[in-house]
């Protein structure tokens, strides 16, 4: 008997192990057709909104900069700034922004350069007018007093809308006479001057 409930209990482990080996065989086999089709339905959509993106890029006029940065701020912020003009800004090394008046005093500085460089442009641009005059060293530079509290935001496909680029190209060129060349922009928000 004790041959025989030895022989059991190993042809019982053998077979539990045996299963075993086949659910995890199986179950990897099941993973990789699920991330096959995940991998699938991902290249359709890309595929599709590419379609889509091309179809509108024919379709999209930006008629009005002004209208079109409210309505990406609204996006962004959740509230219209309720822009009063916007306007062009070149600076010292090649730096270059979209400038939005808001109503209520606030500036909207937006550029296709990064946070970092274009603080050092504005910095670089604000120390080499120091010694010009009085009048100029009262100026307060285009991100104000203090151009490293004010807030940025990225704006990009993802936080604005999918034919963000497309748009942004637009309203470069209107305002600019220049092709963008970016896909993303970068937003500062200036508080509006103390009196």
């Amino acid at each position: 008997m004790n041959a025989l409930d030895t022989l059991l209990a190993v042809i019982v482990v053998a077979t539990i192990v045996v299963f075993g080996a086949m659910l995890v065989l199986g179950n990897e086999h099941q993973r990789k057709a699920i991330q096959n089709i995940a991998n699938q339905a991902g290249r359709w959509a890309e595929h599709d909104l590419q379609l889509k993106r091309v179809k509108a890029s024919r379709e999209i006029q930006v008629n009005d900069p002004c209208a079109w940065l409210d309505s990406v701020v609204t996006q962004i912020c959740g509230v219209s700034p309720n822009l009063t003009q916007l306007t062009p800004w070149r600076g010292s090394e090649q730096a270059v922004a979209l400038v939005g008046v808001c109503n209520d005093g606030r500036r909207l500085v937006v550029t296709p350069i990064t946070p970092e460089r274009f603080l050092k442009a504005v910095k670089s641009r604000k120390v080499r007018s120091r010694g010009a005059s009085a009048v100029a060293a009262t100026e307060t530079g285009v991100l104000g007093d203090k151009p490293r509290s004010v807030p940025v935001y990225e704006l990009t496909v993802v936080t604005t809308g999918p034919f963000f680029d497309i748009e942004a190209g637009q309203v470069w060129d209107k305002t600019f006479s220049e092709n963008l060349g970016v896909e993303r922009l970068f937003m500062f928000e200036v508080p509006a001057r103390s009196a």
